[in-house]
C-alpha cells in the first residue's frame, strides 16, 4: 500500500484518498426526521460597528471564526435553515461550512457576538459524476467546482466499525461515482456540499463553488429530506422548475414562499432567476436529472434583504462589468470605491456594504480580496520549520521546506492529531488564529499539511493548515516530506536516465534531486491503481505539475532510488509523479 504521505500529496484532482480519522459530526446532513417550515435566514439585528449579518466560511473554532471575525457563541442559536431545527450547541459545525451569522444587538468590532448561526448546504445527494481534469463533481444535477481550498470530511459509520472498517475519503478521487442508470444504477457516495452559488449567466462553468464536501452514509426515506438541490431557477413552467441540470417536479410538493407554507398548488409559484431549494425524502433515479420534490423553498440571494441593512459576504467573483461585479449571483456596486481596484473573475472576496433598493444587491463600502485568483498553488507536507508573528495582529509567517507562508484569519485550521479533529484539543484549547503560534508550539506533532495559493509575485498564502499525527502521514524518518505544484522554469530541469545520476528541478524554489527510477509519468487527472515499472524515461519539464515525496534535509528534497518492482504501491517513501501541464491553474496544489 502507498505510504500515507504519498496519498496525501496526490492532489484532489489525482488521488488524495487516505485520512484515517474523522472529524466531529456535521449538522444538516440529511438526518432530520421531517421538513418543518424552514426559516428564510437572519433578519433584523441592530449592531454597533459590525455588519448585521456576516456570511462566509467557518475557518476555525473557539468560538467561531467567520470572515476574519471571532464571534462569541455562548448565547447563540444554531439554526438549520432546511429543517427549522434549532440548538444552542455548536458541536455539529465543522471547518468549511458556510455560515450566515446574525450579530447580537450589543456586538461591537472589538467584541463580536452572534445571536444566530444559520447553516444549510447547497446540495445533498449521490455523486453521479467526477471530472478529475476539470476538478468538478455532479451531485443532484449541480456542477460542483472544487478548488485548492475545498475541505473534505468523511462521516460514514464504517470508519469506526470494529469489523470491515473503511478508509476515509480525503479528496475527489477517493469518491465513488454512479455507474449504470435507472433501476440498474449502482449509486456513488452520498455527500452534502457547502459552498457558494456561482452565477454568471447560462455559460457558467459551475453551479456551486464548494467549500466543504462531507461524505455520509446514504439516508433512508424515513430519515427525512436527504436529497436537496439549491440554486438559480433557469426555467419554470407550471409545476416544473429547472435548477442547474435538475428538473424538479413540484406537482405534489408543498411550497414555502414569503414566510408561510402554501396549501395551494405550487404551479407558477417560482420564476426564472429566483433561488430555490428543492427537497425529497426518496432518492431520485440515478443519475439524478429529475426529482419529485416533497417541498420547495424560495431563498433570498442575500442573507438579509432589508434595504439599508449592513451586510458582509464572502464569495468568488463570477463576472465583472464596469464598477459592478457578481458574487453568489449578487450584484455588488463598487462605484463609491473609486480608489479601490476591482477584483477579477476567480478572486475570493469579502464585501462589506448596505443592502440596496430592491433588496437583491449590495452597495459596497469595502472590498477585500481574501485570496487573489492563484497564478499557481502548492502543497507542502513535512515537519514544521518554524512560525513567527506577522506584521499585523492575527497574522503569522509559517516556514515549511524553507518557504515562508503567510497565515491569516481566512486560513482554515484543523488538528487531526487529536481526537475531535478540526476543533483542537477542547473548547478550552482551540486551534484558531489567535492561538496559532502557541498551539503549534505545544503540539505533540510537528508535522503539517499545508495548502497554499501563490500571487503574481510568488508570495504564498495558506489556504489551510492541518496538523497530522506523528508517523501517520509520514515514514518513521523525521525528514520525510513532500511538495506538489508546478515545476519552475529557472533553474531549468536537468533530466537523467542513468541510475545514480539524479534528475534535478525545483518547485517554488525548493530544489528536488530525484533518482530516475523513482519518476513516473501520468496524464493529469488520471492515476491508475497500478502503473508500469518506472524506467527513468520520464522527462520533467518546466510547467509540469508534479507530486514529490522524499526526504528533506539541507534545503533540498531528495528522492532516493527505487529498488523494488516499481508499481505505484511499492514506490513507498520515494516517488515523483509527473502529470504534465495542468488543465487549469485552479487545479494546482491540492493535496
Amino acid at each position: 500500500m502507498t505510504s500515507q504521505i504519498q496519498r496525501f500529496l496526490i492532489p484532489v484532482s489525482l488521488m488524495a484518498i487516505a485520512v484515517a480519522a474523522t472529524l466531529s459530526a456535521c449538522g444538516g446532513g440529511g438526518s432530520a426526521t421531517s421538513l418543518s417550515p424552514p426559516v428564510s435566514g437572519p433578519t433584523g439585528g441592530a449592531t454597533s460597528g459590525i455588519a448585521s449579518v456576516s456570511s462566509g466560511t467557518l475557518t476555525a473554532f473557539g468560538s467561531v471564526f467567520v470572515n476574519g471575525h471571532e464571534y462569541a457563541t455562548a448565547n447563540a442559536s444554531v439554526i438549520d435553515d432546511d429543517t427549522g431545527a434549532s440548538t444552542t450547541s455548536t458541536a455539529g459545525l465543522e471547518v468549511g461550512m458556510v455560515l450566515d451569522v446574525k450579530a447580537d444587538a450589543s456586538s461591537t468590532m472589538s467584541n463580536p457576538m452572534a445571536s444566530e448561526l444559520h447553516v444549510h448546504p447547497l446540495a445533498r445527494g449521490i455523486v453521479d459524476a467526477s471530472d478529475n481534469t476539470a476538478s468538478t463533481l455532479t451531485v443532484m444535477g449541480q456542477t460542483i467546482q472544487l478548488t485548492a481550498a475545498t475541505t473534505f470530511s468523511d462521516k460514514r459509520a464504517c470508519l469506526t466499525a470494529s469489523t470491515s472498517p473503511c478508509t476515509a475519503i480525503a479528496g475527489q478521487s477517493g469518491l465513488s461515482v454512479t455507474t449504470g442508470s435507472g433501476s440498474s444504477a449502482t449509486a456513488g457516495n452520498y455527500v452534502s456540499v457547502d459552498g457558494y452559488l456561482y452565477e454568471s449567466g447560462s455559460s457558467a462553468p459551475a453551479n456551486i463553488v464548494a467549500t466543504l464536501v462531507s461524505i455520509h452514509d446514504a439516508p433512508t426515506a424515513s430519515t427525512g429530506p436527504g436529497y436537496k438541490a439549491e440554486g438559480v431557477v433557469t426555467a419554470a413552467s407550471g409545476s416544473t422548475v429547472t435548477i442547474g441540470g435538475l428538473n424538479v417536479d413540484l406537482s405534489s410538493a408543498k411550497c414555502y414562499v414569503s414566510g408561510n407554507w402554501s396549501a395551494s398548488s405550487c404551479a407558477g409559484v417560482f420564476s426564472t432567476g429566483q433561488v430555490v431549494s428543492a427537497y425529497a425524502a426518496a432518492a431520485p433515479m440515478l443519475p439524478a436529472t429529475s426529482l419529485t420534490a416533497d417541498a420547495a423553498v424560495l431563498r433570498n440571494k442575500l442573507p438579509i434583504e432589508t434595504v439599508g441593512a449592513t451586510v458582509e459576504m464572502e464569495g468568488q467573483v463570477s463576472s465583472v462589468s464596469g464598477s459592478t461585479f457578481v458574487i453568489r449571483g449578487i450584484n455588488v456596486d463598487a462605484s463609491a470605491l473609486a480608489s479601490t481596484s476591482l477584483p477579477v473573475v476567480g478572486d475570493d472576496v469579502r464585501v462589506s456594504g448596505t443592502v440596496a433598493v430592491g433588496g437583491t444587491s449590495i452597495t459596497a463600502s469595502a472590498v477585500t480580496v481574501v485570496h487573489a485568483v492563484a497564478t499557481a498553488s502548492y502543497g507542502f507536507a513535512g515537519a514544521m520549520g518554524g512560525v513567527a508573528a506577522g506584521s499585523a495582529a492575527n497574522t503569522y509567517v509559517l516556514t515549511m521546506l524553507g518557504q515562508s507562508i503567510a497565515v491569516n484569519a481566512s486560513t482554515r485550521l484543523a488538528d487531526l492529531s487529536v481526537r475531535g479533529g478540526g476543533r483542537g484539543d477542547s473548547s478550552t484549547n482551540p486551534f484558531n488564529i489567535a492561538t496559532f503560534q502557541t498551539y503549534l508550539a505545544a503540539s505533540a506533532s510537528r508535522f503539517l499539511q499545508v495548502q497554499t495559493a501563490a500571487d503574481a509575485n510568488g508570495n504564498l498564502t495558506a489556504l489551510s493548515v492541518t496538523i497530522v499525527p506523528t508517523n501517520w502521514f509520514f515514514s518513521s524518518s523525521s525528514t520525510a516530506a513532500g511538495i506538489s505544484g508546478v515545476v519552475d522554469a529557472t533553474p531549468a530541469p536537468v533530466n537523467s536516465s542513468a541510475a545514480g545520476t539524479p534528475t534535478t528541478f525545483s518547485i517554488h524554489g525548493v530544489p528536488v534531486s530525484a533518482d530516475p527510477s523513482a519518476i513516473i509519468r501520468q496524464r493529469f487527472g488520471r492515476i491508475p491503481l497500478a502503473v508500469p515499472a518506472p524506467n527513468g524515461s520520464t522527462t520533467i519539464a518546466a510547467g509540469d505539475y508534479v507530486v514529490v515525496h522524499g526526504s528533506y534535509a539541507g534545503g533540498q528534497l531528495t528522492v532516493a532510488a527505487v529498488t523494488n518492482s516499481g508499481s505505484l504501491s511499492s514506490l513507498g517513501a520515494n516517488v515523483v509523479i509527473d502529470s504534465g501541464a495542468p488543465a487549469t491553474k485552479g487545479q494546482q496544489g491540492c493535496f
